[in-house]
């Protein structure tokens, strides 16, 4: 971990030493390994192998180029700018990181990323551990390892749908974001869990019986936030929010 992420870390984890495993820091708070934040753990665990060739296949020949379209749409909603300090909560096997735009200049970016799933945070090491100024975290989005307003560019994609805690997460993530930084958030939205999760074979297991609501979801979002946004994508398949944490707080 570089200095300066480690400047970064609350005391309580200065004082101690982080175990860390394949490059990996493990900060894993047993308080929010219950209930549907274990169910989707253990999922990512064992789908993590073979999970970006899996989307990549079944993706391409139902969708061609759309999916790679949306996420490079998506991805230019974050504010970008060089030498910025990134986190990046969901991170997952990284996919998104290889639609950061063309005119920033990536290896200036100083990158954290964290995930509930050890699995995934081990195909993003093998994928960007060496292209990329990158660290990372298996730690729960609920409970951040990490002081008050120290990252420049704070997003999500993936997971808060069936987070334990989505008003939690989203207090965290605009807790350690500085004042005046747009978060953005990102997720599937119901059409696309019930018409794709709850019937694939690897998944439904996990998706049986649960139910995503988008309007709860934004009553998740604190009032002391500005420039709140919903926006709809790929025929209502997948959601953007975003907002922008107050210059005050």
């Amino acid at each position: 971990m570089e200095n300066e992420i480690y400047s970064l870390l609350k005391n309580e984890f200065k004082q101690k030493e982080i175990p860390v495993k394949d490059g990996i820091s493990l900060i894993l708070n047993d308080k929010f390994l219950r209930d549907d934040n274990k169910k989707f753990m253990d999922m990512y665990n064992w789908m993590s192998h073979g999970y970006d060739l899996v989307e990549s296949v079944v993706g391409k020949i139902k969708y061609g180029d759309m999916i790679n379209r949306h996420r490079s749409a998506m991805m230019s909603q974050v504010e970008w700018k060089d030498n910025s300090t990134v986190l990046y909560v969901s991170i997952g096997t990284g996919k998104n990181l290889d639609f950061i735009p063309k005119s920033i200049n990536a290896k200036s970016l100083k990158i954290v990323g964290l995930d509930i799933s050890f699995g995934m945070l081990k195909q993003c090491n093998k994928k960007h551990g060496r292209d990329l100024n990158l660290s990372l975290f298996n730690c729960a989005a609920e409970g951040l390892p990490f002081i008050d307003n120290a990252f420049d560019i704070v997003f999500h994609v993936g997971g808060i749908n069936f987070f334990l805690d989505k008003g939690a997460a989203m207090k965290e993530m605009i807790r350690v974001a500085k004042p005046n930084t747009k978060i953005l958030i990102a997720d599937e939205t119901s059409d696309y869990v019930d018409s794709q999760y709850k019937k694939s074979r690897l998944s439904k297991q996990y998706f049986e019986n649960k139910h995503f609501d988008l309007s709860e979801l934004e009553a998740c979002v604190p009032e002391n936030v500005r420039d709140k946004k919903l926006e709809l994508i790929w025929d209502n398949q997948f959601y953007i929010l975003t907002f922008r944490k107050l210059a005050s707080q």
